[in-house]
């Protein structure tokens, strides 16, 4: 008997972000909204899962790129989330929750199966886009809003988990630069792409869910 397909739901921040996807493939998969922050995204992570009993979660939105040598409108799979920006204002700067030990330490990895179609980066979760505070142990090539509450409750309730984000803007740039239209529709095309591998690969609710 053929093997039936995986069920994936996508979880998107916003209707910014989700509409150009919603519009052209919105009747083929699930697609909620999550809300911006990763608290909201955890709970509307909580709430997929129980409500919707995936067998895998994708995470998909747009991101800002720390590494200059990256191109915009390019999409990435995140493989770790930092939660780099967390830490306290004292003694005059800011000190990281984990200053003295490595960012693997400080957040959530990610298990691709083999053969992904985008390249793999690390990310920063932050609550402040372009925030100045943030660990400088950080190998973070990106940073968005949402991943490591959404890596938190996937790894939590063994739910194999993928996060999919399009480059929008350099890290610091002014609101008015960024290329969220074109971004957007990126971001449409190479989850359906995402998507399709996805359901052809035969290790893709294979995931490890466990804690580095």
């Amino acid at each position: 008997m053929p093997t039936a397909a995986p069920h994936i739901v996508v979880l998107i921040p916003t209707w910014i972000e989700a509409r150009p996807f919603v519009l052209a493939h919105g009747d083929t998969v699930e697609v909620f909204r999550c809300g911006v922050g990763s608290l909201a995204c955890a709970e509307a992570t909580i709430r997929t899962i129980r409500r919707r009993r995936p067998d895998r979660l994708v995470l998909a939105g747009i991101a800002g790129a720390r590494d200059r040598a990256l191109p915009l409108c390019r999409s990435l799979l995140v493989e770790q989330e930092n939660l780099a920006a967390l830490g306290s204002l004292r003694d005059g700067g800011f000190h990281p929750l984990a200053a003295h030990d490595t960012p693997e330490r400080n957040g959530y990895r990610c298990s691709l199966p083999d053969g992904a179609p985008f390249r793999s980066v690390v990310s920063d979760t932050v609550e402040t886009a372009g925030t100045p505070y943030r660990s400088p142990l950080s190998s973070a090539a990106i940073e968005n809003m949402e991943g490591a509450g959404f890596f938190a409750v996937c790894r939590t309730f063994g739910v194999p988990f993928t996060e999919l984000r399009c480059l929008s803007n350099y890290v610091g740039d002014p609101f008015a630069q960024w290329r969220l239209g074109e971004a957007t529709e990126r971001l449409a095309a190479d989850l359906v792409r995402l998507l399709e591998w996805l359901h052809t690969t035969p290790s893709a609710t294979e995931q490890s869910t466990n804690h580095p």
